[in-house]
């Protein structure tokens, strides 16, 4: 049909979520001049709707939707639409108060004002550069803007570069000489903190320490059962990179291929 009457829309419920109302949309009509042939009038067509999401625990949710209309001559007619799913990073809000204040909310519940909480760490094996672009695309909007005042990380940095030195000369194939194990690590560590605010009630802090080829993810909650999300959720960093590296390969190939 091209024109839908009374159509209303209906979503499954969780005990995680405060119900969704009813959608009801008196009409909708295809676009006048949509018409290019006997195929591509009427529906399917793309329709946007803006849902309001009420957490009652912060847990990742899958919604049913089924919608029911009448057409123009007054038929009847049910049926479900896809199914949406709401992830782990998709209950990240900003918390609410001005950026301005973020380091001092983050210093103060990074040193004991948060009640029950609850402290993990990740090491992520990711170059510094494809790292940091990650935060930006996955939680810039959470970014700490200026600088937290902090205990150092108590990672010993030095000593991985001193290792990862050691492996590369054990690849190359040459050895260390007594000039070499003198050698003076230069380390360069930058620290970046988010704040994330997980409805109802929760926080989500984390703090990365970033060296050339790993980083630590200091890690504290309100609530422990974020944590066991946190996995999935830095794999699919690593998943990202590996990606970005093979694309990056193919992109280079080709041209490598391409003649003069």
């Amino acid at each position: 049909p091209q024109q839908l009457f009374s159509l209303e829309l209906t979503f499954s419920s969780s005990e995680n979520f405060v119900p969704i109302e009813p959608i009801r949309i008196p009409f909708i009509a295809q676009e006048r001049g949509s018409i290019a042939g006997p195929r591509t009038g009427g529906f399917p067509r793309m329709n946007k709707l803006l849902l309001r999401l009420q957490p009652i625990s912060p847990v990742p949710t899958s919604f049913g939707v089924n919608v029911a209309f009448n057409d123009y001559l007054g038929h009847m007619y049910f049926g479900h639409l896809g199914t949406f799913h709401v992830a782990f990073p998709d209950l990240f809000l900003p918390v609410r108060l001005p950026p301005t204040l973020w380091p001092q909310l983050f210093e103060s519940l990074w040193t004991g004002s948060m009640s029950q909480s609850c402290w993990s760490v990740k090491v992520l094996d990711l170059d510094r550069a494809v790292l940091k672009q990650l935060i930006r695309s996955q939680l810039g909007p959470f970014v700490v803007p200026s600088e937290v005042q902090l205990e150092d990380e108590d990672f010993d940095f030095e000593q991985e570069e001193y290792f990862d030195r050691w492996s590369t000369s054990n690849v190359d194939g040459t050895e260390l000489g007594p000039d070499d194990e003198e050698w003076e690590v230069v380390l360069h560590v930058e620290t970046v903190c988010t704040i994330v605010f997980i409805p109802p009630s929760y926080h989500l802090l984390m703090r990365f320490t970033i060296s050339t080829r790993s980083t630590i993810v200091r890690i504290l909650t309100d609530r422990f059962q974020l944590l066991s999300y946190l996995d999935a959720f830095f794999l699919s960093w690593s998943r990202d990179a590996a990606d970005a590296a093979a694309a990056g390969r193919g992109t280079s190939a080709m041209q490598g291929g391409e003649a003069p």
